[in-house]
């Protein structure tokens, strides 16, 4: 491959491992997925995606009406520096220039994007995930709260790992994502709820506690307002035999 493609796939709910000699971005636009890359699993949706290193195995698992972006580009595209980086932290908090890039996508007819459109549309996504890009200084907090959502996360915690003041905080991440702070503190203890509800047998209770909600019913407000379900029909669907899913391997919270 010389050149980026973009393309709008749907995955089924499991496949084999894989490995591809291009460099590969997940973006979901509609759906979730849980992703196993060299070992590690993560969770994706509208708000994370993934980076896939060349050569990298990968498997995933997709909920019913998924719908993905997916762009390849070939290594050389990347200097050393730039393929390490992303490669260390492939897990990436979607910045709101990219989610709005692949939405302008998803209306498209068809699944293969025309070249004339990749050679607009590449900049953006190269950009966003830029040492320069604003997305870039916050990816490293973000991992972090995505890793233990449940525990306390103030601004000025979340400012401190930064390294900026509160207000500053505030404005890094409506530039970078177009939300604030404790809203995608809220996507991130959603998300890791969802995994344990699939792949737990912990009580609904015990999850909402776990994941940092003050009670079950805040975490059945955020589930229902978000995907339209109850934390309990959330977990009978997902675990739907027809729904067997990768494990994503998301920590415990404290």
């Amino acid at each position: 491959m010389s050149s980026a493609a973009f393309n709008l796939r749907r995955y089924g709910p499991s496949s084999s491992v894989d490995r591809h000699d291009v460099a590969q971005w997940v973006v979901p636009l509609q759906g979730e997925l849980a992703f196993e890359l060299e070992g590690r699993g993560s969770r994706l949706d509208v708000l994370q995606g993934v980076f896939v290193a060349p050569h990298a195995g990968h498997a995933q698992t997709a909920t019913a009406n998924d719908r993905f972006l997916i762009v390849d580009c070939p290594s050389a595209m990347f200097d050393d520096d730039t393929l390490e980086r992303l490669n260390g932290h492939p897990t990436l908090a979607l910045p709101a220039a990219v989610r709005a890039m692949a939405q302008r996508l998803a209306a498209l007819p068809g699944e293969a994007v025309e070249e004339r459109i990749v050679e607009r549309e590449l900049p953006v996504l190269m950009q966003a995930f830029s040492l320069a890009g604003t997305a870039t200084r916050l990816q490293a907090v973000c991992a972090r709260i995505a890793q233990a959502p449940g525990q306390e996360w103030p601004v000025a915690r979340i400012a401190e790992a930064v390294g900026v003041s509160g207000s500053r905080l505030h404005a890094l991440f409506q530039q970078a994502f177009e939300l604030s702070p404790q809203a995608w503190l809220s996507g991130c203890r959603l998300r890791w709820s969802r995994a344990q509800l699939v792949e737990s047998d912990a009580s609904i209770a015990e999850i909402a506690q776990r994941a940092g909600y003050s009670e079950q019913s805040a975490l059945t407000r955020a589930l229902r307002r978000e995907w339209g379900m109850t934390p309990a029909e959330y977990r009978r669907v997902h675990r739907a035999p027809a729904g067997v899913w990768v494990k994503s391997s998301v920590p415990h919270c404290p």
